[in-house]
């Protein structure tokens, strides 16, 4: 039977397309060896949905200019975290999701997490698993002993793992690190995930894209969530766009 490993950034409450992936793979790799990026980065923060229209939710971390992988870097005192849940709180106020969702942040916040990579990960798998996502298996490449770094301990990443596939997506980050025939010749295929996500119902006005996966969980619930992430099943790159 094949493995599918699919690599990503550990993100702070990502977009579904992230999870979209998650879902259609055996093994989800956190790639939190790789440099901390510099400036405004989808690793300390994402977009929700307010009455006043999109918001930022932002996790202040400690960057100096060593190159500290995101595995290393730690997050700032402050109380951004009682920020972040008042705004959804507020934000989201009737949603039947609302409480569940509340008491799952709230106890990733309250463990002490140091580094912004911690934190994420407990953060999406916390809710994968209440997605319904739970036969995925989770590793953090910062620790399963790579001899290479970056975009190059891609092949050595799915070689521990035992791929035969490589679930990955198609835009500009991607594709800068992927070599399709070398993974072929180690008999690993590549496949692309659909990571466009279609409108769903939206509160607050007219359908903004690409928010957290946060706004479709509270405005749709987990189960359709979960329907719509196993929509559009990976594809071969003759489909790719």
């Amino acid at each position: 039977m094949g493995v599918t490993v699919s690599i990503h950034q550990p993100n702070y409450l990502p977009w579904p397309g992230y999870f979209r992936k998650i879902a259609q793979s055996d093994v989800f790799v956190f790639f939190d060896n790789v440099q901390m990026p510099i400036g405004k980065s989808l690793v300390t923060r994402n977009r929700v949905k307010t009455a006043q229209g999109t918001r930022w939710l932002t996790v202040p971390t400690h960057r100096d200019s060593s190159g500290a992988s995101i595995a290393e870097t730690p997050i700032a005192l402050g109380n951004w975290s009682r920020k972040h849940l008042m705004t959804l709180q507020t934000a989201y106020a009737g949603s039947p999701a609302l409480e569940a969702v509340l008491d799952i942040l709230e106890s990733a916040l309250a463990a002490d997490h140091r580094t912004i990579a911690a934190l994420n990960v407990d953060l999406v798998v916390r809710l994968s698993g209440y997605v319904g996502i739970d036969s995925v298996r989770y590793l953090r490449a910062s620790e399963m002993g790579l001899t290479t770094e970056g975009g190059a301990s891609i092949p050595e990443i799915l070689e521990k793992t035992g791929a035969t596939a490589y679930l990955t997506g198609s835009g500009a980050g991607s594709m800068r690190y992927l070599d399709e025939e070398t993974l072929a010749g180690h008999g690993i295929e590549t496949l692309f995930v659909d990571s466009a996500f279609e409108s769903y119902p939206q509160r607050h006005g007219n359908f903004e894209p690409d928010l957290s996966v946060l706004d479709v969980l509270l405005n749709c619930g987990p189960a359709q969530t979960l329907t719509r992430l196993r929509a559009n099943a990976p594809h071969g790159s003759e489909k790719r766009p």
